[in-house]
């Protein structure tokens, strides 16, 4: 599994920041899978058509919604509290900070494909 040190320091420095010690290293290897530890990823499908049910696509029986999805740990931004701006997400404290709020308030569903794949949930 990743461990906090192979991550890229200000992604590494920002998770200790925010996170427990014991999650350091789940976290890392979260961000790893959702974006490569790319600072800069996106993903936006927020204009693409939905089924019956709201989905744009399946992966087995879980359908995957639309979004719009930024830097290291693909924080979804298509329904963010009011005022919030989803570009600010691309700076690296904003994001791992965002993270650990939905962590603190979810654990690691959030990120559903990523932490099933790590074992996480």
């Amino acid at each position: 599994m990743t461990k906090i040190d192979d991550a890229p320091r200000e992604l590494a420095d920002a998770i200790r920041e925010f996170w427990p010690a014991e999650e350091w290293d789940n976290a890392a290897a979260v961000a790893q899978l959702e974006s490569g530890w790319n600072a800069f990823a996106f993903v936006d499908t927020s204009a693409l058509p939905v089924d019956a049910k709201g989905f744009i696509y399946y992966i087995g029986d879980v359908g995957v919604s639309r979004e719009r999805s930024v830097s290291y740990f693909q924080i979804e931004t298509l329904a963010l509290p009011p005022g919030w701006r989803w570009f600010d997400l691309f700076n690296v404290r904003h994001n791992v900070a965002t993270a650990h709020l939905y962590w603190t308030q979810r654990g690691w569903t959030p990120w559903y494909f990523s932490a099933k794949a790590l074992g996480l949930i």
